[in-house]
């Protein structure tokens, strides 16, 4: 997760432009939900520019968004979002699923993309619906992909290592709440743009409520 003063390209060949994302958020379907993790460090440079970051936002009683990449571009995503699910669900008289949601926010971000005036973010969506549990991941280009588990951000190949290793379909929400945080401790403790705690989000197809994860480092 990145502010404005943060280089957003590779220095090294102008030629070849590549989103620098400072940070490290996850998601992971279990046998009966998924689960959505971050760290809280923000980063400018090599400056930690916040130890309190939010990279993991609520979107409605559902569905949940985790970020990394630009600041201001992330902010103005969630906060679209969360307006635009709204109208959906006044309209409809129904929540959307997890797929609508998804590919909603792909369209907007496709949208930017194809104006030349791209969203410099890294996103995941993840949620529970009647059609069980769901994990999409983002780009910048608005691609849009299901997975069962999935990383963001700089610390991407850490935290994937883990859940590669680890990761079963018919893991519990015990066993998947830990995965999810050794894999995320293990970003923090390589990455140096992720760090300062972890936070998160536990949707179950068997609870009304989401299960939130705060956890100091």
């Amino acid at each position: 997760m990145n502010f404005p003063t943060n280089p957003m390209y590779n220095a090294g060949n102008p030629n070849q432009m590549q989103l620098v994302t400072g940070t490290t958020g996850l998601a992971l379907k279990y046998a009966d939900g998924m689960i959505l993790v971050a760290d809280r460090r923000a980063s400018a440079g090599t400056f930690v520019a916040s130890k309190r970051a939010k990279k993991v936002h609520k979107l409605n009683e559902y569905t949940g968004m985790g970020i990394a990449g630009l600041v201001s571009d992330a902010q103005t995503l969630i906060d679209v979002m969360k307006s635009e699910l709204r109208l959906y669900e006044l309209e409809n008289s129904f929540q959307p699923s997890i797929r609508v949601a998804a590919s909603l926010l792909s369209t907007i971000i496709h949208g930017g993309f194809r104006r030349y005036t791209p969203w410099w973010v890294q996103l995941l969506v993840g949620g529970v619906d009647r059609r069980g549990s769901h994990v999409y991941v983002l780009d910048p280009s608005g691609s849009l992909s299901e997975e069962d588990y999935i990383a963001i951000g700089s610390g991407t190949l850490l935290a994937m290592g883990v859940l590669e290793a680890s990761w079963k379909p018919e893991l519990t929400k015990v066993k998947a709440k830990e995965l999810g945080i050794n894999a995320l401790k293990m970003a923090i403790g390589r990455d140096i743009a992720t760090g300062n705690g972890i936070d998160g989000l536990i949707f179950s197809t068997k609870e009304e409520v989401a299960e939130e994860i705060h956890i100091d480092l």
